[in-house]
């Protein structure tokens, strides 16, 4: 024969009515502490997600910095070249000699060939650094990518995990 229920109101009755309505403290317990590993997890792909935009941000900014000190060094072998075409130039008329023609136009064919040289070193530097910072960039970008999804998923597998383990502790 079954036991009977206990009377309303009694310490028996509470005592039974607690245990059947509130999963024990334990099952609490478990159930919290995975939804915070859940979240933390998640905070954490995000905090990845964000450190990576910041570093696809720092190359950028890197690549726009070298390809302007490339472009400052043409400028400057421009401006070398004039000064030393216009030394040659000076030094022929000034020595009597046609200055476009002969040695000094020799002397300006070869300081022009020597600055083409430089100027297309350069120019190719400058096109090479930028296409460096942009492809790092985008590694970084698909990095952060990657680090929101891992979080988001582990965040999933966690909360899987504790819906699994709740339902085997009944």
């Amino acid at each position: 024969m079954a036991a009977a229920a206990p009377a309303v109101g009694t310490t028996a009755f509470w005592k039974g009515a607690t245990t059947m309505a509130l999963p024990s403290l334990s099952t609490s317990l478990f159930v919290g502490s995975t939804l915070l590993s859940a979240y933390q997890g998640y905070q954490q792909g995000r905090a990845q997600e964000a450190m990576y935009d910041v570093k696809a941000i720092e190359v950028l900014a890197e690549t726009e910095r070298k390809a302007l000190e490339y472009e400052l060094r043409a400028n400057q072998t421009l401006r070398e070249l004039r000064q030393r075409n216009a030394a040659n130039l000076a030094r022929g008329y000034g020595g009597g000699v046609m200055g476009l023609e002969g040695s000094s136009k020799l002397i300006e064919t070869v300081n022009n060939r020597e600055a083409g040289r430089d100027l297309m070193f350069d120019i190719s530097n400058t096109k090479n650094a930028i296409l460096q910072g942009q492809t790092q960039s985008e590694i970084y970008d698909t990095s952060a990518d990657i680090a929101r999804r891992t979080g988001i998923l582990d965040a999933g597998s966690k909360l899987l995990m504790a819906g699994y383990a709740y339902k085997q502790l009944g």
